[in-house]
Formats: structure tokens, C-alpha cells, sequence
């Protein structure tokens, strides 16, 4: 094998590049705090990041909107609470105006109450959640749910939409609820029902029997609050499962987070003793190849 001192000058000046490009490499990681700072670095662990990135970026968008199903499920149920305190005061109400000691005058301050809980009532049909949309209107948020049409009657103006949020990969969960599952559809609703008990009392509506049209009106009320008992049970189930999803999402992103770390992040004291064997190696070699640009091959054969 022949020799050269081209040779021995070349070997030399490549050992110096590669401990260079090594000593930067170190220097980097210790920089920014990442191990490979391209996918060639490590084609493998460039591929697994990715991974765990896209991972971490689902959960995100899941737990998002985990966010938003609760914060529109809560303020549905606590709507239902408020309403299905004012039937339960209508009912009483209902029960003591059919009472054949009471007179007409007893009934107009009865029916008077009821028409301020029926505001309430409209009201709460009509909430509107932190965006302004109508919370009861199905897909047209942007109108109220219920409002008085030219006879004078409560009319539903949604659709039956129901908005479908993904909380996890194919989960999904209903986000909101149309008025008419809830309160009625078109006129046939409790709003009506509540004003048909008004104009009895306050004697709009004539009756040939009092007591059986009262009666009669308190069944459609009963109906109405059983739909709504059930609704809330329904809601209950549902923010259970939102609660259970937002905790494992939780757990996911931060199992994954850490196997991130364990790819990506620099060792600091691993990267630290590296770059410090490196530093010595490259001294090394440049005091090593100073002398060899000193030196003609003829030095190491005579």
C-alpha cells in the first residue's frame, strides 16, 4: 500500500471536519434544545416526532371542542333548571285556580303571576349562548326559537337540527338541542299551553267548564315537564361523558408529550459530556495535525 503525505494530510484534515461538524452538531442541540434539527439528522426519530406531533394536535382539537359541547351543555341545563322551576310554580298555580271557592278576581292575580313566569319562559326558550346564536334554534341560531306569530300564537321558527361536536377519534357528541324536541314544535308547544291557561283565567277564553278545560291543560303541562325531566337526564349522561372524554384526552397529551420528549428534547447532560469529549478529541486533532503539516512523509519512514 503506498503512502503519501497528501494522504496522511487528508485523513487528518477529515478527522478535524468531522469533529467540527460533530462539535456543532452538540453545540446546536444544546442551543435549542432539540436533538435533530432536520428530519436527515435522524430520518427514525423524524418520523416518530411527526407522530407524536399529529397526536398532540388531535387532542388539542378534540379537547376543544370537548370545551365548547360542555360550556353550551351547561348553559342548556341550567336554562331547563330555571324552566322546569317556573312549570313547577304554573302547576301550583294551576292547581290553586281550580278551586271553585275562587272568584274571578282571585283568578286574574293568579292568571297575572303566570303571565310574568310565561315571560320568563319565552325568554329562556330564546337564550342565546357567548355567541349570540340562539341556543334552542337548531341550525338557524341566528333567529329566535319561539316568537308571536299574527294569531297572537308562539310559533317555533327553528329546524330540528342538533350540532355534532368530535371529542375523540369517531366520537362525537350532540352539542346542542332544537327547541321543538324540547318545548314543542310550531304552535303545539308550552308556551301556548301556559297562555291557554292565562286566557281561562283572566276569562279571554269562554268555557262552558272551568275545571275540565283547567284540568285538561294541566295533562298537556304534565307531558311537557315529563319531556323536559327527561332531557335533563339525557343532558346529565351526556356531560358525564364530556367530563370522562376531557380526561382521557388529558392523559393522551400528556403520555404523548413525554414520549415526545424522550425523541425530541436535547439530554442536557448527556449532550453537555459529548460535547465536552468532542472538544477534547478536536484539540487533539488539531494539535496533531499542526505537527503533520510540519512533517514530510520522509519523517516517518527514516
Amino acid at each position: 500500500m503506498r503512502l503519501s503525505t497528501q494522504q496522511f494530510f487528508s485523513q487528518n484534515l477529515d478527522t478535524v471536519r468531522n469533529g467540527n461538524a460533530e462539535l456543532f452538531k452538540y453545540q446546536q442541540q444544546l442551543a435549542s434544545g432539540k436533538k435533530i434539527s432536520q428530519a436527515s439528522d435522524d430520518p427514525l426519530a423524524a418520523t416518530q416526532i411527526n407522530k407524536y406531533e399529529h397526536v398532540i394536535a388531535r387532542s388539542e382539537v378534540f379537547a376543544g371542542n370537548v370545551e365548547v359541547a360542555e360550556r353550551r351543555l351547561n348553559l342548556e341545563e341550567s336554562t331547563l333548571a330555571l324552566v322546569s322551576d317556573s312549570i313547577l310554580r304554573i302547576k301550583d298555580l294551576a292547581i290553586q285556580a281550580n278551586n271553585a271557592t275562587l272568584n274571578d278576581t282571585d283568578r286574574e292575580i293568579v292568571a297575572e303571576e303566570m303571565r310574568q313566569i310565561l315571560e320568563q319562559l319565552a325568554s329562556a326558550a330564546n337564550t342565546q349562548d357567548a355567541q349570540g346564536e340562539y341556543l334552542f334554534s337548531g341550525f338557524k341560531g341566528g333567529a329566535p326559537a319561539y316568537t308571536l306569530n299574527a294569531s297572537d300564537r308562539y310559533e317555533y321558527q327553528g329546524d330540528h337540527g342538533q350540532r355534532f361536536l368530535d371529542i375523540g377519534e369517531n366520537n362525537t357528541v350532540a352539542s346542542t338541542d332544537p327547541g321543538s324536541a324540547i318545548f314543542g314544535d310550531g304552535e303545539d308547544n308550552i308556551l301556548n299551553t301556559i297562555k291557554d291557561m292565562i286566557e281561562l283565567l283572566d276569562g279571554t277564553t269562554p268555557t262552558t267548564s272551568f275545571s275540565d278545560d283547567i284540568s285538561a291543560l294541566q295533562g298537556e303541562l304534565d307531558q311537557f315537564f315529563e319531556g323536559i325531566v327527561t332531557q335533563r337526564s339525557k343532558l346529565g349522561a351526556r356531560l358525564n361523558v364530556l367530563e370522562a372524554q376531557g380526561e382521557a384526552l388529558a392523559d393522551i397529551k400528556l403520555f404523548t408529550t413525554n414520549s415526545l420528549s424522550v425523541v425530541q428534547d436535547t439530554d442536557y447532560y448527556e449532550a453537555t459530556s459529548k460535547l465536552m469529549q468532542q472538544q477534547t478529541a478536536l484539540e487533539a486533532a488539531y494539535a496533531s495535525f499542526g505537527q503533520i503539516q510540519q512533517l514530510s512523509l520522509f519523517d516517518y519512514v527514516r
